[in-house]
Parts: C-alpha cells; sequence; structure tokens
C-alpha cells in the first residue's frame, strides 16, 4: 500500500557562480508541463535539436585526441543548430565532460551563444550534502527542514550535480538511492518533437539525436526508445564499452563482401560481451544478448550511425548526416513513389520536407546534405521534360497522320 501527499515545488533556486538553476519536481510530472516551463524560462526559443548524449556515467575513458573532437563536434552542433543538450546531469562520466565542455566554450569566446545543457536526474541519486546544499539556497524552504535527513552512517550514493549545466531538473519519486530511468527524457523528447507552433508562417520541427558515448548495459534502455520513435543514434567509436560494441558488430554485419545484409548471431554478440563487459553477471548475458539483437535488426540499421576518427571528418558533420539520412528514409517509407493511388497531399508534404532540409543544410552548413535531394530533384525535373518531349513528338505525329488520312484538313 503506498501513501502520498501533495507538497509545494519549494526547492528551486540558480546556483553560483556558474548560474544553474535547479528545481526538484514531482517525477510523476507531464513533461509537458517540465517542457513549457523550460521553453518559458528560454524566452520561448524553441529548440531545432535536442542532442541527448548518454553512455558512461562513472568509468568510461576517452584518448584525449577523441575527446576534444567530441565535445568540439557537439559544441559545433549545438550552436549552430540552437540545439537543447541532454545529459544525467551529475557530476561524473559523460555527463561532467559535456557540461565542462561547454563552460570551457563559454570562457573561450567574448559573446558565447547560450548552449542550453539540462541534466535530469533524480533527487535520491545525489548526495545529502549536495540535497542540503540545494535546500538551504532555496528562498522558499522552510529553514527547519534544512538539516540532515539521514543518519551519518547510512549508506547513500555519491553523486552530486554538475553545475556547468544551465538547468539541472531533479525527480523525486520519495526514495533514496536511486538512479533515473529514461523514461522522462523518452516523454520529454516526444513533447518537444510534436510541438507544431507556427514561427513566421511556418511549422516549427524540432530534431533529436542520441549520442552514445560508452556506456553500460542500462543504456540499452535509452537506445529502445529512440529505435521505437525512429530517432537517430550516433555511436562513439573509441570511446567503450557499449558504444563499441555495437559499432564493431555494425561493422561486422554490414560487411560489403557479403551479398545478403544479416543481423548479428548470439554467437558474436556474447564475443563482444565478453571483451568489453568481462565482470557482467552471467545472469545478465543472456537478456542483453536479446536486446542487442533486437536493437541491430536490419530494419533499425539506418537509424545508426557510427563516428570514427579515422574516418570521418568530425562528430557534428556526422550528426547532421545522421538527422537527413534517417528524415529522408521516414520520409521515403511515409511515401511510396511507386504508389498509384498517393495523394497530391502526400507529394506536397513530401515537398515540404525536402524545403525544409534544404533550408536545414544551408542554415547548418552541412551542403552533402543538400546535394542529394538538389540532384533528385534535377532529374526529376530532366524526366519531367524527356516525357513532355515524347508527347509533344507523339502529338505532332498523330497530327501528320492526321493531315495525310485528311488532305481537305490540310
Amino acid at each position: 500500500m503506498t501513501h502520498t501527499v501533495q507538497v509545494p515545488i519549494n526547492v528551486f533556486g540558480i546556483l553560483k557562480p556558474t548560474g544553474c538553476k535547479y528545481l526538484r519536481i514531482d517525477s510523476r510530472l507531464p513533461m509537458k508541463d517540465l517542457f513549457q516551463l523550460l521553453l518559458e524560462d528560454c524566452g520561448e526559443q524553441r529548440p531545432v535539436l535536442i542532442l541527448s548524449i548518454y553512455g558512461g556515467a562513472k568509468y568510461f575513458t576517452m584518448t584525449e585526441r577523441l575527446e576534444k573532437e567530441f565535445i568540439t563536434g557537439v559544441i559545433d552542433a549545438a550552436t549552430v543548430a540552437n540545439a537543447w543538450v541532454l545529459t544525467v546531469g551529475i557530476n561524473n562520466g559523460i555527463s561532467k565532460l559535456v557540461g565542462e565542455g561547454i563552460s570551457h566554450y563559454r570562457l573561450l569566446y567574448e559573446y558565447p551563444i547560450n548552449v542550453k545543457c539540462i541534466g535530469m536526474t533524480m533527487w535520491g541519486t545525489i548526495n545529502e550534502n549536495t540535497r542540503l546544499e540545494l535546500k538551504s539556497s532555496s528562498s522558499g524552504f522552510p529553514p527547519p527542514l534544512c538539516k540532515r535527513q539521514i543518519p551519518d552512517n547510512a549508506q547513500e550514493f555519491k553523486e552530486t550535480i554538475e553545475r556547468n549545466h544551465t538547468h539541472c531538473i531533479l525527480f523525486d519519486s520519495g526514495r533514496l538511492n536511486e538512479y533515473l530511468g529514461d523514461t522522462q527524457r523518452d516523454q520529454f523528447i516526444i513533447e518537444a518533437c510534436k510541438d507544431k507552433v507556427k514561427q513566421n508562417g511556418n511549422a516549427h520541427t524540432c530534431y533529436a539525436v542520441t549520442i552514445i558515448v560508452e556506456g553500460g548495459l542500462g543504456t540499452l534502455e535509452v537506445l529502445e526508445n529512440d529505435i521505437k520513435e525512429k530517432r537517430p543514434i550516433v555511436l562513439i567509436q573509441g570511446s567503450g564499452r557499449l558504444a563499441d560494441i555495437l559499432a564493431m558488430l555494425i561493422e561486422q554485419i554490414s560487411n560489403p563482401d557479403r551479398n545478403q545484409p544479416r543481423n548479428p548471431s548470439e554467437k558474436e554478440i556474447e564475443q563482444a560481451l565478453d571483451r568489453f563487459y568481462p565482470n557482467v553477471l552471467y545472469s545478465d548475458v543472456g537478456s542483453a544478448i536479446k536486446r542487442i539483437q533486437k536493437i541491430l535488426i536490419e530494419e533499425n540499421r539506418y537509424l545508426f550511425h557510427v563516428f570514427s576518427m579515422d574516418r570521418d571528418k568530425n562528430v557534428a558533420e556526422t550528426i547532421f548526416k545522421a538527422i537527413f539520412t534517417v528524415t529522408k528514409k521516414k520520409n521515403e517509407l511515409e511515401y511510396d513513389p511507386k504508389n498509384k493511388n498517393g495523394s497530391w497531399e502526400q507529394e506536397e508534404q513530401r515537398q515540404k520536407g525536402e524545403d525544409k532540409l534544404v533550408d536545414l543544410a544551408l542554415e547548418w552548413n552541412y551542403f552533402d546534405g543538400a546535394l542529394p535531394i538538389l540532384l533528385a530533384r534535377q532529374d526529376e525535373i530532366m524526366k519531367t521534360e524527356s516525357e513532355l518531349m515524347k508527347i509533344q513528338n507523339e502529338i505532332m505525329i498523330q497530327e501528320n497522320v492526321s493531315k495525310k488520312a485528311n488532305p481537305i484538313l490540310s
């Protein structure tokens, strides 16, 4: 039996000197309300792109070269595309790297674009000292409650929030020592991307991309939600564990020498898990194999893009490529040119979607994204002109035949 009591939101404020805005809310709060709250705080400036950066929470390591390229690429993409960045918001692992990277960016540029970096974590994840600090910094919190609420010898997580984020959302379920699942992030992105308010006469579109850096098996939930919603996924090869497992498996099953595409075998996944997770519990291996197999089935493969330092130009370009590739594929799946019964409305929607991508390509300086669309349109124009010439020739032939058959008419 559970018992709940409504209480006012009284833990909120701004941490100095970084200016991180924090808010403790009920974990059951509808994400529509949270999105609107953040939107108002951002001056109603709607994001064009949401970058979810998830993966290693504690023990990940990257080479200095890869780390620098990753942060540079994320900031480039975020600033060019007016993006909101989502992380788990705690002061270690990938969220710490992202927060500190954005902080360095602000210091390096005299007039930096204020990248919105939003951390989402559980109130029960952070340690008691951090909770006390946040309570004490909140003007609306009763002073008598700004005291330690748990015994000094109690076992608790050692996490604290990453203070270089612009916002930190702390979901409270009433329990301690609890990590946040992916439900809130997933629902938040759904709300942001279905927000179709018109701006300057055009419907606003928000794109979402997930970037996986290293990562434990818990990150599989993030991938499963993204696949369900058909969101592009970028794997940072060389960052370790889950990102490297998936990148390696994709490379194996995408071997150009094979005539037919295939799905990874249980043996291949088991060997990869054994290599990157040598200490994983045997009881978890079977479940992980099945989940990875389902994630990497052929129909999901177009959602995955692997960034490789040795092959790709930069992370930002890989992010934009993922958006364009997946959006075009989704448009193709929704509109089949072979379907003779396809309505003009569908064709018009497809054209508008492509127009938006071309505009984005120009705005984001990603010309490779616009080129295939423009070339395809050029081919369509040439094909149409060729068909018109054929029709004109047929009409002329028919007219000549008619004149010969009826000399009086001529």
